[in-house]
């Protein structure tokens, strides 16, 4: 059964996928991928900063 397109269909595309045995971050992240090749605004994962990296960015500003 082919994935639904748009963003109000990400949750049901999550379903389907996990009922397909997906594991649900990759169910998340192909959901995703389908709503946004689809057209919807939806933004990219913000990276995180490793803690040492952050400490000393916070230290630099003071």
């Amino acid at each position: 059964m082919p994935l639904l397109k748009g963003k109000k269909n990400i949750g049901h595309n999550i379903e389907t996928e996990e009922a397909h045995g997906k594991p649900h971050a990759q169910a998340v992240a192909i959901a995703l991928d389908v709503a946004r090749r689809s057209g919807a605004n939806i933004p990219k994962k913000k990276k995180r900063v490793a803690r040492g990296i952050a400490k000393a960015i916070r230290r630099k500003r003071k």
